[in-house]
């Protein structure tokens, strides 16, 4: 269930994600409204808003086989997540909501894949997962700023994606290069 036509660069920058649907996309969105509001900074577009699983960082385009052959045949069911904070991570500038309870199904998720990813010698990035949606970059993440109160925004995750990130005028750009459903 992938699609490799026009994947011509040498190196790909690559990660698996859950993508929103329009609805939830658009909740999202008027989250990062009211944040940035708040903390100013550069917001994410809506339309490249996203849940990062695991990130898989520069590769040779000529492993793209081996990449998309790792996340055939996952056995993960459909799940339910709850974004029900906002928080401001000073260290890099970033707003982003997160869940209290991260689901069993999606850390499994995430386990699959880097098991995947190790098996077929493809390297990625290593740090303990920390579910979040990024909605605002060079956020101001003061601590006399306090989050906005935001009602929770519930996503029933059904595929996960792989994408290419690339820049271009200083603007990410993200292509999907493959997508698969969950139980």
């Amino acid at each position: 269930m992938s699609d490799q036509q026009n994947v011509s660069a040498q190196r790909l920058r690559l990660f698996f994600a859950l993508w929103p649907d329009s609805p939830v996309r658009a909740e999202l969105d008027a989250a990062a409204e009211k944040l940035h509001t708040l903390r100013g900074g550069r917001r994410t577009r809506a339309d490249t808003i996203h849940l990062t699983l695991v990130f898989i960082g520069e590769i040779a385009s000529e492993r793209l086989g081996d990449v998309l052959a790792a996340a055939e045949g996952l056995a993960v069911p459909k799940f339910d997540l709850l974004f029900d904070h906002a928080d401001c991570w000073r260290h890099n500038r970033v707003a982003h909501l997160g869940v209290s309870r991260t689901p069993p199904a999606l850390s499994e998720l995430v386990r699959q894949l880097e098991a995947r990813l190790d098996a077929a010698a493809i390297p990625f990035d290593r740090r303990p997962y920390v579910p979040h949606i990024t909605l605002l970059r060079k956020a101001d993440c003061s601590a006399e700023k306090t989050n906005p109160a935001l009602a929770p925004i519930r996503w029933l995750a059904r595929d996960l994606v792989l994408v290419n990130s690339s820049l271009r005028s200083g603007e990410a750009l993200y292509k999907q290069l493959g997508r698969w459903p969950l139980l």
